[in-house]
């Protein structure tokens, strides 16, 4: 196989899974799919994600991609075409970039986290339940706590809505960017979460730039996409020899290169993933692992949103 096949780990359920491959077919690159257990242990992954517990990450030969933030960034830079930044009438890529990325905080964290507060756990498993409290930090609200809590997330759902108003995108830019499919993520997630009725009668604004999304970036292409075994993206790894990266200085004066650390998740999800420091930078932080599974492999995280650490030294 190539060196640079495009491998999605995910499974179809992640609401951040699907934002990944609705940028993938978007962009209309050529992929293949892994399709991993919603809950962990999940041992064939840890000689490419180091550690790091969240879903998905996009492996593009021996260099992983974890955060979907760090997948957008890597995506617009290899596959700049159709653009996740149009310039809206009057402005320019730099302030949609910028107004995107800003609006993404409050959408993947804020109103995202928002929408577990209504599953109902009677119907889930309750491996699931004990896999997503530890990763939340927090056990999910009991039938009398949920719908006290629903009024808040109705609330920041009204303001999706009023974001979207009359527009087309949300910024008022001639094709979608990266914050429409911010937003459709959540709403993907709302749906599946609280029904398709209780969307359709609440939000119909949302409902419909979902729908205007899903037709954009083609949905069901997805389901189209050849998929490999854990095993077999291993392989493609191992048989990799893209360069790892080349850097003087990181970023932070407090670190070296060369040095072993752990690159920790601020927010959620709050297991670290383990390797040696070969680049930091103000955007991105990479660390290399070597197994004997997958060789010699590069993880990329976001900077923001993330804290690295001596190896030893704990949060």
């Amino acid at each position: 196989m190539a060196t640079d096949t495009v491998i999605l780990h995910w499974y179809s359920l992640s609401p951040f899974s699907q934002k990944v491959a609705w940028i993938l077919n978007y962009k209309k690159v050529e992929y293949k799919t892994v399709t991993i257990a919603p809950v962990e242990p999940r041992p064939n992954r840890r000689p490419l994600d180091g550690g790091y517990r969240k879903t998905p990450i996009l492996q593009i030969g021996n260099h992983v991609y974890c955060d979907s933030k760090c997948i957008l960034d890597e995506l617009e830079r290899r596959y700049p075409e159709p653009s996740l930044y149009p310039a809206a009438p009057g402005g320019s890529s730099e302030q949609t970039e910028a107004l995107a990325k800003s609006l993404r905080y409050w959408l993947d964290n804020d109103l995202f986290l928002a929408i577990p507060s209504q599953f109902d756990v009677s119907m889930m498993p309750e491996a699931f339940l004990k896999d997503r409290a530890a990763f939340m930090g927090r056990d999910f609200p009991g039938k009398e706590v949920a719908p006290l809590l629903k009024a808040n997330l109705y609330t920041q759902l009204k303001l999706a809505s009023d974001l979207v108003g009359s527009k087309t995108w949300i910024l008022d830019t001639p094709t979608l960017s990266a914050a429409d499919l911010h937003l459709a993520m959540d709403t993907f997630f709302a749906i599946n979460v609280l029904t398709p009725p209780y969307v359709i009668d609440n939000f119909p604004v949302l409902m419909d730039h979902f729908q205007r999304v899903s037709d954009a970036v083609n949905t069901d292409r997805t389901e189209e996409m050849p998929s490999l075994s854990e095993e077999e993206a291993l392989q493609v790894a191992k048989a990799a020899s893209g360069p790892g990266p080349s850097q003087d200085q990181p970023f932070l004066p407090e670190l070296k290169l060369g040095q072993r650390v752990s690159v920790t998740p601020l927010d959620t999800g709050r297991v670290p993933a383990t390797g040696v420091l070969v680049s930091l930078t103000s955007d991105e932080v990479i660390i290399q692992k070597v197994t004997d599974a997958a060789g010699s492999v590069y993880i990329h995280f976001p900077t923001a949103g993330f804290i690295v650490t001596p190896a030893q030294a704990s949060l």
